[in-house]
């Protein structure tokens, strides 16, 4: 046994346990697939602290396989980052091959992108914590991991997943490779994407053409655009167009994307709290039997305060 099964002694967790918390692989606790297994949702027990889980089970005749396993099992047991899905613990008693993420209570990134009644409620304040948090994720892979950097390989808003405060979580390292660090400009192209990458970021770059009033109605959401600090949405603009130069020399490091959208936080954090003060000031200034006045207001501030 070699010294790095040695130091995962700690996170095995007992088949029975697995079966317990998916009631034997049962359907009904199914929430996913892919070429690698199935994935299950479940709850462990109260030895392992009653945490609600995501289970992963690899499929023992599939692609993957007991190499692969291993890989992304000493991969994330290393891992130690708040914007990455924290590993719980695997298991590979009687030849199976599981390993046991905490649970996202609010899914992935794209599931609210894809539903209006999820996107609707996400305001910009959020959208730029989120973007913070996957920038600073990816920041984290490339660069702070000891010796090695991480190359995730399969970075989009499915493997984006939020917790109950709806901060991002990267997931979902099947296809993550280590790599050499020192080295500025590593470049993956994905299987996926090899014939398509061009096509893609001329896709992306049409949504930045702006229409005769110079007003970006491609780029910001109908929903929330009189609730964005412009100031803030520009310096978002300016930095995320950086990021599909045509010249991949040219695009930004992680360093600068973090730093322009902790900028782009801080103008927005600060027009919410003006906003706020002048809803306090016309409320003092109308009487109070002025209801709908007053009910505007009121409806205002708690948005605010909710960002």
């Amino acid at each position: 046994m070699s010294s790095s099964r040695v130091d995962l002694e700690k996170y095995r967790i007992p088949l029975e346990e697995i079966i317990r918390a998916t009631r034997n692989f049962s359907s009904e606790t199914q929430i996913g697939d892919g070429g690698f297994g199935m994935i299950y949702k479940g709850q462990l027990s109260e030895h392992q602290k009653n945490r609600t889980v995501v289970i992963k089970r690899f499929n023992r005749n599939g692609y993957q396989g007991n190499s692969e396993f291993y890989k992304e099992l000493n991969m994330v047991s290393g891992f130690h980052h708040p914007n990455i899905i924290p590993f719980i613990g695997y298991c590979d008693d009687a030849n199976e091959m599981i390993i046991v993420y905490e649970h996202a209570i609010h899914g992935s990134l794209d599931s609210h992108l894809q539903d209006p009644n999820k996107w609707r409620c996400i305001t910009w304040t959020q959208r730029l914590r989120i973007c913070l948090g996957a920038a600073k994720g990816l920041k984290y892979l490339h660069s702070d991991i000891g010796k090695n950097t991480v190359i995730h390989g399969d970075v989009k808003s499915a493997n984006i997943l939020l917790d109950e405060i709806l901060q991002a979580k990267i997931s979902n390292f099947g296809l993550s490779r280590f790599g050499t660090r020192n080295q500025p400009h590593t470049h993956l192209v994905t299987k996926a994407s090899d014939d398509k990458e061009q096509y893609l970021l001329d896709l992306v770059r049409s949504y930045y053409d702006e229409d005769e009033s110079g007003v970006f109605k491609k780029l910001i959401d109908p929903v929330i655009k009189d609730r964005i600090d412009m100031d803030s949405f520009h310096m978002f603009n300016e930095i995320a167009h950086q990021c599909i130069n045509l010249d991949s020399k040219k695009r930004p490091t992680m360093d600068k994307i973090i730093e322009k959208i902790e900028k782009a936080l801080s103008i927005q954090l600060n027009h919410c709290r003006d906003l706020t003060d002048t809803i306090n000031n016309i409320e003092e200034a109308f009487p109070e039997d002025d209801e709908n006045i007053l009910s505007t207001a009121e409806q205002d501030r708690e948005w605010w305060q909710s960002t």
